[in-house]
């Protein structure tokens, strides 16, 4: 008996011994892969294909990523994107002489609009998140605005790269009055941006935003619905 209780108090001791409670010493898992700590995406890694991918594809996720920020990457891009094309289908008309004139004008003019568009547009978007009862900074109110808005600024650009490949300046002759091919295709796909922008732009400011699902839907869908339907009906009755 009194042997197994000498064995029972080693025992015991032998435990206490170990624990880094008593001697102070670390103790040490061995390191395998699982242990490793999972690294951290950095978003400023991210190339400029899946940069825009995303924001294209994926806006929402898009937007708590990267431009709940002051200044995104690539934002002075989008910027500029947005200008050329707000400029982009009010200079190919009769007023307009040559391709050269018209990538002159809405290259460099695209600098003021994108600058315009960003602050006094994304100023206005900013209200317009206080109206619906949201939160936020007024840049990233701006930033949701501007990269919101690229599908329309590229159906665009794309009007005046592809009528430009197809017509060369012949298109001026032909086409100053009468809408070209590629007019009536863009024209469709324009239909399509706006509907996907006006639909990722509410997606943003909800889930960043946290704007009112109702006051939402009237300021950043309803009110913006109406808004370009009226701009499309005044181009058809010029």
């Amino acid at each position: 008996m009194d042997k197994y209780m000498s064995e029972k108090k080693s025992l015991n001791f032998d435990f206490l011994d170990e624990s880094p409670q008593k001697t102070g010493e670390k103790t040490s898992s061995p390191k395998t892969l699982d242990s490793k700590p999972t690294p951290v995406p950095e978003t400023g890694k991210v190339s400029f294909f899946e940069y825009f991918k995303e924001c294209f594809t994926n806006f929402s996720k898009f937007a708590q990523e990267h431009l709940v920020t002051s200044k995104p990457k690539y934002l002075l891009l989008a910027i500029w994107l947005l200008g050329i094309g707000s400029a982009a289908d009010r200079l190919t008309s009769a007023d307009s002489s040559s391709w050269g004139e018209v990538w002159a004008i809405v290259l460099v003019g695209g600098i003021l609009a994108g600058a315009l568009a960003y602050y006094i547009g994304g100023w206005f978007y900013h209200v317009r998140v206080g109206w619906s009862k949201g939160a936020g900074s007024i840049d990233t109110a701006r930033n949701i605005y501007t990269f919101s808005s690229l599908p329309i600024s590229v159906t665009a650009i794309g009007s005046l790269i592809f009528n430009h490949m197809a017509y060369g300046s012949d298109y001026f002759v032909t086409y100053a009055y009468d809408a070209s091919s590629v007019d009536v295709i863009f024209g469709l796909l324009a239909l399509a941006a706006i509907g996907y922008s006006i639909y990722i732009s509410y997606r943003g400011v909800r889930d960043v935003m946290h704007v009112q699902k109702g006051r939402g839907m009237f300021w950043f869908v309803i009110a913006p619905a109406i808004f370009y339907v009226l701009i499309l009906a005044g181009s058809l009755f010029e």
